[in-house]
């Protein structure tokens, strides 16, 4: 199934990567400020300001099981007004609080309110669109979306000299509004049916999904790629600040590695119309977990620090491997159900944030003075993403390019 968006396909991408950069503002922008957050309300413990981005996901974990059957009950923007809603407030309490568990408690306000744009987005394009089509989408989208961790470091930088910490909860709560107030006037509601919210209906819905051989096989092996860029992400500011001492070199640093995404999301976009997303994938992961192999004999003869550039050039080409699968993997879980868009997106991608938080917290949190951690999770993520990719059930007959 494709069909031509209305509006023009520009201003839907266009859109649709603003509502989805939601969540990445959140914390993008919020990276530089980390230190200055530590020092005001008290949490200077390293790895404690990791709390401040992982709660971010899982409130977006919760809301999306929320969401999900909701935008399906209610429609799809109405869902997204409500959760951008909620993530305003959420922002409001962020710049307003005082202490560390304040702080904490309304970033998880802010992630589940995220997943109202964040989700019902995914569901939007399940609607109009479904297998390489809408794998290919989604790419052109998470190209555009993977641009804010580029921009958002600098960005946040460059706000830091003009406003406290917490004026960029402000930043970033208008930009949530302009994305759906722009929703509300120029993209109409593609839910076609609704689904009641009753439990028998949603019983029977999510059996559905959860049984999905395939659908899970391909949600866990998301997860765990997911997790692998997060557990960077979440590290990252200990990572060049303090392990290599960049100091303001971070943001562009930081940035030039989150492009090496963004352009596989991009190389993905035009692959996917000549090779099987399965294929893509499988190929990534492998050369994902063959080249962490490599970097981690370098680790070993440099005692678990190598040289700045050399782990940038680690860094670089295994996100861009890690880059190759987004996209990918969301459609292919989606594939069978489009009949359910709304809650199979909360299923699937709330998995994908647990497997995710999981794999990251694995890595981020264990780091400490060398970067082993990173090289150990980017390759156990890529070898079970591949075992899970091979216990996926055989590929239906005719939805690879529907």
């Amino acid at each position: 199934m494709t069909a031509t968006p209305a509006p023009r396909s520009r201003e839907l991408i266009a859109v649709f990567a603003i509502l989805m950069a939601t969540v990445a503002l959140s914390i993008d922008v919020m990276l530089p400020a980390l230190g200055d957050m530590a020092t005001e309300l008290s949490f200077a413990e390293g790895n404690a300001r990791q709390w401040v981005i992982i709660l971010v996901f899982l409130g977006l974990s919760a809301g999306q099981l929320i969401f999900g059957p909701l935008s399906d009950a209610i429609g799809r923007k109405p869902a997204i007004a409500i959760g951008a809603g909620l993530f305003t407030l959420g922002s409001l309490g962020c710049a307003l609080s005082s202490s560390f568990e304040m702080l904490l408690l309304f970033r998880f306000l802010q992630g589940l309110g995220a997943a109202g744009p964040r989700l019902v987005t995914i569901a939007m394009i399940r609607d109009r669109f479904s297998g390489a089509e809408m794998a290919r989408v989604l790419s052109i989208i998470m190209g555009i979306f993977i641009m804010v961790p580029v921009l958002g470091p600098t960005i946040g930088q460059g706000l830091l000299f003009l406003m406290p910490w917490r004026g960029l909860f402000a930043v970033i709560a208008a930009v949530c509004v302009i994305g759906v107030v722009w929703l509300s006037f120029r993209q109409p509601e593609t839910l076609a049916t609704r689904r009641p919210l009753r439990f028998h209906i949603l019983a029977a819905a999510l059996r559905e999904v959860i049984t999905d051989r395939r659908a899970m096989a391909f949600t866990g092996a998301a997860g765990l790629c997911y997790g692998a860029v997060m557990g960077y992400v979440n590290a990252s500011q200990q990572v060049f600040q303090e392990i290599y001492a960049a100091g303001d070199l971070y943001a562009p640093l930081f940035g030039a590695a989150a492009a090496f995404i963004s352009a596989a999301t991009i190389t993905n976009s035009r692959l996917v119309r000549r090779i099987p997303m399965e294929r893509i994938c499988r190929h990534a992961v492998q050369a994902l977990t063959g080249w962490s192999a490599l970097f981690a004999i370098v680790l070993t003869l440099t005692n678990g620090l190598p040289s700045l550039w050399l782990f940038m050039g680690f860094n670089a080409v295994a996100l861009f491997f890690l880059g190759l699968t987004f996209g990918n993997f969301q459609s292919i879980a989606l594939e069978n159900l489009g009949h359910v868009a709304g809650l199979a997106s909360a299923v699937t991608m709330s998995l994908t944030n647990l497997v995710g938080m999981a794999t990251a917290g694995l890595i981020g949190l264990r780091l400490a003075d060398t970067l082993w951690p990173l090289a150990i999770g980017f390759a156990l993520s890529g070898v079970l993403a591949y075992a899970l990719m091979g216990l996926a059930a055989p590929r239906a007959k005719g939805n690879a390019h529907t």
